[in-house]
């Protein structure tokens, strides 16, 4: 990944292009070939330090993944909360609330691995597709969207900056009440023509 290196001081650099390279898959898959010969001194490994590592793997893993990190949230004072779509966009007890709901789906998938009933796995695992979009009728879609769409857990002024300007500019219209003095002027310059047909046919 090739990343800005002309950025304005402040601003975060931004990829700019990715150069395709092979050889990286192509050692890995020749390293996972040599460990099926290698079996015989893996086997004099300690199983304890397998476990470990396995272990390190998956607590390294959860860097980065937004439910542990909303879930820490819940616990955090908000002053500390981090300049997050999610934060931002979400009231603090909706944020907490669909981690709650989260937690919910993630706990029954565990519970039926653990029981006899892990052949009927896969259909619970198809089952939260309708109980996400049961969800529809609890938040709103700007919540989902901030909690579980593209751009959640980006920093909120990046996806601030990169809002369209017509989307933007659709949100705020222009009304009698907020017109400006130019366009106000603008406009009446354009209804003079209609005005003096008016007065022409009378």
């Amino acid at each position: 990944t090739v990343m800005s290196t002309t950025n304005v001081p402040g601003e975060s650099p931004k990829v700019i292009g990715v150069r395709d390279q092979r050889l990286t898959a192509t050692l890995v898959s020749i390293m996972i070939g040599c460990s099926v010969l290698l079996a015989p001194i893996l086997k004099l490994v300690p199983f304890a330090v397998l476990f470990g590592v396995f272990l390190y793997m998956g607590v390294s893993g959860m860097n980065g993944v937004q439910f542990f990190d909303r879930l820490t949230l819940c616990f955090m004072p908000v002053k500390h909360h981090p300049n997050v779509s999610y934060v931002k966009k979400v009231k603090t007890w909706r944020m907490v609330l669909f981690t709650v709901f989260q937690g919910l789906g993630l706990v029954t998938l565990w519970v039926v691995k653990s029981t006899p009933a892990a052949l009927a796995f896969p259909f619970f695992v198809v089952a939260m597709i309708p109980y996400r979009i049961f969800l529809k009728f609890i938040f709103t879609a700007c919540e989902l969207d901030a909690l579980d769409g593209a751009q959640a857990g980006k920093d909120y002024e990046e996806t601030a900056g990169e809002l369209d300007f017509y989307e933007t500019a659709n949100d705020c219209p222009i009304t009698p009440a907020t017109q400006m003095p130019l366009h106000r002027s603008l406009m009446g310059l354009v209804n003079i023509p209609a005005m003096m047909g008016g007065k022409g046919k009378s």
